[in-house]
């Protein structure tokens, strides 16, 4: 009698490659960067290249020593860099390769009559999976050939046509402070007013404070003074104004004020300064040829989520529940987002909800491979 031994069995390595990129883990690794990398967004302020004095003693003031060294890491510009485009490049490789995992599994399944009756179920991932590829390929879209143009003055500014001879949309993003001011002497006769030297002098001035500009100057001629008002902290309608009021030409500060009232004068040198604040629209104009598919991509995305988080997982009833309000109410923020600023991160705090649950959807994600382990480990014993 003759035994033959059969060779080990040696696994196919692509096959392992194949396996690994398609599971949970890599995945859950990438939503665990891409949160962290919102979440610096969201506590560190982001400027474009080469930021204002005003920026840079704002920051000063918050981050003390450890601004410079932020600077140099580009923390500072981290909306601009192409981290960001990495990430999501890797995001939707991984997504791409289980959306193929995921469809030749559903197609194996309905062949299968046993498998038949509930294998509806499955196209719930499959649905996340292509919603968030159809998302990420709107932005790519508008990324590429879409342009958005910010801090607009309104509501005199009217959309011009864009690339292509296409009209952009108008979105209001929020409301800046304008500031109506007008100087007399003791006798109560008007004083000119002038902005810049090439500036026709006038009795009355009005100034937009806007983000790109939340300083601004001028000076009053006849009595030699120049005056600096602009808006402290985060400019809004109700910002407080900093008045400062020098002697020219030496540069002597002879008065300074914080206002935060409607109207308000100062008085120095026998000039009377009167100053009155009136909101402003800020406005921004949006070219985005992928706005469809961003919408479509939400919509088929968060059905997709919540329909695998509530039926499909199986690693806490709970959990799964918690998880789906948490998606939709990112999906809320997001196409809030999209339909009122033309971007799908504009909201206050939703680059914090969106880590938030790009963490949790990590910690689902890992939870499952686990739940999948254990009953592959347990099925010999049954």
């Amino acid at each position: 009698m003759t035994m033959t031994v059969s060779p080990p069995h040696r696994p196919d390595p692509w096959r392992l490659v194949w396996r690994t990129a398609t599971g949970n883990i890599p995945l859950a690794v990438c939503l665990f960067v891409l949160a962290f990398y919102l979440l610096l967004l969201a506590w560190i302020p982001q400027f474009s290249s080469g930021p204002a004095t005003t920026d840079r003693w704002r920051v000063q003031t918050r981050f003390g020593p450890w601004t410079g060294a932020m600077y140099r890491m580009g923390l500072f510009s981290l909306a601009h860099s192409p981290v960001v485009l990495v990430l999501l490049s890797l995001l939707a490789f991984l997504l791409f390769l289980r959306t193929v995992e995921l469809a030749e599994g559903l197609r194996s399944r309905f062949r299968d009559p046993d498998c038949r009756r509930h294998g509806w179920v499955g196209t719930f991932p499959l649905l996340a999976s292509l919603g968030v590829l159809v998302l990420l390929a709107g932005l790519l879209i508008g990324h590429r050939w879409g342009w958005r143009e910010e801090g607009l003055v309104g509501p005199e500014i009217a959309p011009s046509p864009g690339h292509g001879g296409r009209t952009p949309h108008q979105y209001l993003v929020g409301f800046g402070p304008s500031l109506t001011i007008r100087a007399a002497d003791d006798a109560g006769r008007p004083l000119k007013l002038q902005q810049t030297a090439r500036d026709e002098a006038q009795t009355e001035l009005v100034l937009y404070l806007t983000p790109s500009a939340p300083e601004r100057s001028f000076a009053i001629p006849e009595s030699s003074l120049v005056v600096r008002v602009g808006g402290r902290g985060d400019l809004s309608a109700r910002s407080p104004i900093l008045v400062e009021i020098f002697r020219a030409p030496g540069g002597e500060r002879v008065q300074e004020a914080t206002v935060e009232g409607d109207s308000f004068s100062v008085t120095v040198d026998g000039v009377h300064l009167e100053i009155s604040r009136q909101p402003y629209p800020i406005l921004a104009l949006v070219y985005d040829p992928g706005l469809w598919l961003k919408w479509m991509g939400l919509v088929l995305g968060a059905i997709g989520l919540v329909g695998w988080l509530i039926l499909g997982g199986q690693s806490g009833r709970i959990p799964g529940l918690l998880l789906s309000g948490l998606t939709l109410l990112v999906a809320g923020l997001a196409g809030s987002s999209l339909g009122t600023r033309g971007a799908l991160g504009a909201l206050p705090f939703q680059l914090e909800a969106t880590a938030l649950w790009l963490v949790g959807l990590g910690v689902w994600l890992i939870r499952q491979k686990e739940s999948q382990g254990q009953r592959v480990g347990e099925a010999p014993m049954r």
